[in-house]
């Protein structure tokens, strides 16, 4: 049975990878609860599933043109900083959309335009997050915090959108 256990060691001996980690979980479960959400809010305040599309393409855009923005930004700029930076973005869009969600009539452009935006945050935050890996943990260490990396994430598709 040891054979097949998750090594849990990263997030035993790297406090700093211990906080990326439940960060990261926590982020990207929020991330994943506003994929689904949004989407919804539109069908439910359009009845249109072209106006749903529509925002699949504001959000696709912004996270392939920004992803590739990210990994250069990844290498020029302190990762943490970026993270950090991107967290805070993320956190007052999200703001602004419960905001208008909560408004009598939620405006469908803030949507549109906070979607696209959180989309372009997201894509300039995984290069970061993915680089400070091997900095976090010792070499002999790498394979497992990746491996719990993609329990995160795994994590998160799966609660994530649950919850949304």
């Amino acid at each position: 049975m040891a054979r097949i256990a998750i090594d849990l060691s990263p997030l035993k001996k790297s406090r700093d990878f211990r906080n990326l980690w439940a960060a990261g979980l926590i982020t990207y479960m929020g991330s994943m609860i506003t994929y689904v959400a949004v989407p919804f809010q539109i069908k439910e305040m359009t009845h249109s599933y072209v106006a749903v599309a529509l925002s699949a393409v504001v959000e696709i855009i912004p996270l392939i043109i920004f992803g590739l923005y990210g990994g250069v930004l990844a290498d020029y700029i302190d990762r943490k900083k970026m993270v950090w930076a991107t967290e805070a973005a993320s956190l007052i869009l999200t703001s602004i959309l419960l905001i208008n969600a909560l408004l009598p009539q939620p405006n469908l452009i803030v949507i549109y335009v906070v979607a696209g935006l959180f989309a372009a945050v997201n894509g300039l935050q995984r290069p970061s997050m993915d680089a400070a890996l091997p900095r976090l943990v010792q070499h002999e260490d790498l394979a497992a915090a990746s491996a719990l990396m993609s329990l995160r994430w795994q994590l998160g598709v799966i609660v994530g959108p649950t919850i949304g």
